[in-house]
């Protein structure tokens, strides 16, 4: 039941209203015979609707209604009156009214007009107030779900450095062990005679090399991810490695299109370079290393292929495990890694005998060419 408070100076009209308006059992309604006392009421109790005539002794209907909305009160407020001329209503409607209805013809009707649009009124009024709760509570969400984010990241952030802190003092620490252990390896191998004692004198060697290849991989691998991926060009980055390759022997042929460019890691340019440098150590009889695109679909791959012994076929996925090869497998894994930070797939898809060939697939929205002429 909604409560209503009707002002008219009328005492028969209000008596007749209220009996009209709380027939159906909607209404409950209040009434008063001026706006000033409608003002006192007011400040001790609310109402989900608001009707009031307009020609009123000592105050208006439109001064009533000025009063009431300058105090921040925003009740549904309905002019009921019989003076029907234009100015009256636009001032009405101006200052706030949610709607003007004159009074005269059957009772009936007019009053079951009346009900619907105080039902309109109210109706709309808790829409309004529904929203404005709904956007408060969106800007509240919006705020805790912000705090949180900050909290989250600066305990990242501090978790992050504490790792970092302590890998590099462990690294440091093994780091230094190992070369007391490589330094005691030589001393031995150059002072022990026996050949009983060669053999396990390799071995070890063997194992603290690969002890130090792990170690250096894992201070490189902190690196993924830390700085904010790039755009990269990639037939600048192959140019590079080309400048920088020491082998000699090796022809490198860039068909990259320059302009080429894919949204990665900020080590990406590693990936090229352990490419070139894994062909090198495992291609055997190769001669010549080739990079160029090749588009499908919404994808485009990065094809890095060589005339070199190629991959066996059961071991086209193993070559991508850490530690997997005859020197460390640790390159391949450190490229998988970097290029799966920005959704980049690798594979090798050659035919072994007949050469390596790598295939760096990257989505359509990590691709771009950029035309620099």
């Amino acid at each position: 039941m909604y409560n209503i408070l009707y002002v008219d100076d009328e005492s028969a009209l209000l008596e007749v209203g209220k009996l009209f308006l709380e027939h159906g059992g909607l209404f409950s309604v209040d009434t008063i015979t001026s706006a000033p006392e409608a003002l006192s009421l007011l400040d001790s109790k609310t109402y989900d609707a608001i009707l009031s005539d307009y020609q009123m002794p000592g105050m208006d209907g439109i001064s009533f209604l000025k009063q009431i909305r300058a105090s921040g009160n925003k009740t549904p407020f309905i002019i009921f009156t019989g003076r029907g001329r234009e100015v009256v209503v636009i001032e009405a409607l101006n200052n706030g009214a949610d709607f003007y209805i004159q009074k005269g013809g059957e009772p009936r009707s007019q009053f079951a007009e009346l009900s619907n649009k105080i039902q309109y009124a109210i109706s709309r009024k808790q829409s309004e107030v529904a929203l404005e709760v709904s956007e408060v509570l969106e800007r509240e969400m919006e705020f805790h779900e912000k705090e949180l984010m900050k909290f989250y990241n600066q305990s990242l952030d501090s978790a992050n450095r504490k790792l970092k802190l302590l890998s590099g003092i462990t690294r440091h620490d093994i780091i230094g062990q190992l070369t007391v252990l490589q330094l005691y390896y030589e001393l031995l191998e150059n002072t022990l005679t026996d050949p009983t004692y060669h053999e396990y004198i390799k071995k070890i060697g063997a194992a603290t090399e690969r002890i130090s290849s792990i170690i250096r991989f894992t201070e490189t691998y902190e690196e993924i991810g830390i700085n904010t991926p790039i755009w990269a060009d990639v037939h600048a980055i192959v140019e590079t490695a080309k400048k920088d390759d020491a082998t000699g022997h090796l022809q490198i042929v860039n068909d990259l299109p320059p302009g080429t460019e894919i949204f990665a890691d900020a080590l990406i340019a590693n990936v090229f370079y352990n490419l070139i440098d894994n062909a090198t150590r495992h291609g055997g009889k190769i001669t010549t290393i080739r990079f160029f695109m090749q588009n499908s679909g919404d994808n485009h791959s990065i094809i890095c292929e060589d005339n070199g012994n190629g991959v066996p076929v059961e071991e086209k996925e193993r070559i991508f495990d850490r530690g997997f090869g005859n020197n460390t497998g640790l390159g391949l894994a450190f490229c998988r890694e970097i290029l799966d930070f920005t959704g980049i797939s690798i594979r090798e898809t050659g035919e072994p005998g007949s050469g390596a060939r790598f295939e760096i697939t990257v989505p359509n929205d990590a691709y771009r060419f950029v035309d620099h002429r």
